[in-house]
């Protein structure tokens, strides 16, 4: 597991999400978000005309005259089955029971820009958190100063909460008199309370309802070998169940680095801790809660460009089970280049050294004259050496050939010597 110094935030991801609760499932899917964005619950349901519960017709006056409405709450369910109560919120707008597929949007999404329902959209809020059935029939009577007959009716109290939430979604007004025409009975008590919900007790709950289970953001991108997050829970469940399906290696941590739990709360940051070696990839995580959904969330057609139908809000709801799937992917990291030694300083040449100089050559010295030679004085003849004073003298260490030799050669030389002289004599003579 990596140390927290090694964690690197990155964000990426889209999700789905879905809630349960008593058994119910209810399917919930949002779009995949971009980097940085927000994804939260989106319910998906259709319109059930055997979940509706009839309320009194009531007379509206509007443009100057004066129409019936039947009022009612209008069901939807669930491709699993949970149960929806809702309350009309675009009274010219039928209600296409052919089309029945809604999908659930925030508030400024609502499909008409000129709708009062934009200006008035806290009172609509504030009436579906104070009236039937958010507040039971008793809860309503204690809350009104008014001495209801034989009490409060469920077709009365679903006739006048209509009737006020029209009054600020469609600027129509409860007319004058006849209110309940055919029911004259539950005038004064559907009067009452329609007055009570549209009057100065109407102070607005201005904030949409929060998601019941969203993830901040929704995507993230990140580098192998970090720490890649922060995915940020936003919950009104008390835990959410989180499970993953990520490659090997890769596992869900806190912002320690360390293994997350089976269960997170809202606030929890959720970090994918991919390995350094981890190849590029992407894997996903999911969460689940249980929760109620909140009051006041709008549901539009699923086509309503091509097939409008009524725009409805919601006034009740089962428990449910959310389920978010969220993404995260990966890059793998590049290896680090190896250093390539630095090379070695060559060194400098030396530098040779200067030839020096050649002595300019001497002159040569003119050979002096040979002197002409002197007559050479004619040898003398040797003596013969006796025998016997050979044998007695002692050797000189010079073989008596070499003075043989040497006498020889100076006979020759004065020889040689007197012919020249002789002849220079006999030139100069001529």
């Amino acid at each position: 597991m990596p140390p927290p110094s090694r964690r690197t935030t990155a964000i990426a991801g889209g999700l789905a999400l879905s809630m349960v609760g008593f058994g119910v499932t209810a399917t919930a899917v949002s779009a995949g978000a971009a980097e940085g964005e927000t994804v939260e619950a989106r319910i998906n349901a259709k319109l059930e005309k055997d979940n509706d519960v009839s309320g009194l017709p009531v007379r509206l006056a509007r443009h100057d005259r004066d129409d019936s409405q039947s009022t009612k709450l209008i069901g939807l369910s669930t491709s699993d089955g949970a149960s929806l109560r809702t309350y009309c919120v675009e009274l010219h707008m039928p209600i296409d029971y052919d089309h029945p597929d809604m999908e659930e949007v925030d508030w400024d999404s609502y499909p008409d820009p000129e709708s009062p329902f934009h200006q008035n959209r806290d009172k609509v809020n504030w009436i579906l958190h104070h009236s039937y059935p958010a507040v039971d029939l008793g809860g309503i009577e204690a809350e009104i100063d008014h001495e209801f007959r034989d009490g409060l009716a469920e077709k009365e109290a679903i006739a006048a909460t209509q009737a006020a939430v029209w009054h600020f979604s469609d600027g129509a007004e409860l007319a004058r008199n006849n209110q309940t025409p055919g029911n004259p009975a539950s005038r004064e008590d559907v009067v009452a309370l329609y007055e009570y919900l549209t009057g100065d007790a109407n102070e607005g709950i201005e904030d949409q309802p929060e998601p019941e289970l969203s993830l901040t953001p929704g995507a993230r991108e990140g580098e192998a070998g970090t720490l890649i997050g922060p995915f940020e829970v936003g919950t009104t469940a008390e835990t959410v169940q989180v499970t993953s399906s990520l490659p090997e290696g890769v596992t869900l941590a806190d912002e320690d680095g360390e293994p997350l739990g089976a269960e997170v709360g809202d606030g929890a940051e959720i970090f994918a801790d991919v390995p350094e070696d981890a190849a590029e990839g992407s894997g996903t995580f999911d969460l689940s809660a249980n929760v109620t959904m909140s009051l006041g969330r709008l549901f539009i057609g699923a086509d309503y460009e091509n097939t409008p139908t009524q725009s409805l809000i919601l006034a009740s709801a089962e428990n449910s089970k959310l389920n978010v799937t969220g993404e995260v992917s990966w890059t793998a990291t590049e290896p680090e280049p190896t250093e390539t030694p630095e090379p070695t300083d060559t060194p400098e040449p030396t530098e040779t050294p200067e030839p020096t100089e050649t002595p300019e050559p001497t002159d040569t010295p003119e050979p002096t004259e040979t002197p002409e030679p002197t007559d050479t004085p004619e040898p003398t003849e040797t003596p013969e050496e006796d025998e016997d004073e050979d044998e007695d003298l002692p050797d000189t260490g010079v073989a008596s050939t070499t003075l043989l030799g040497t006498g020889i050669l100076a006979m020759f030389g004065g020889a040689a010597a007197m012919f020249l002289q002789r002849r220079g004599l006999l030139r100069a003579r001529g």
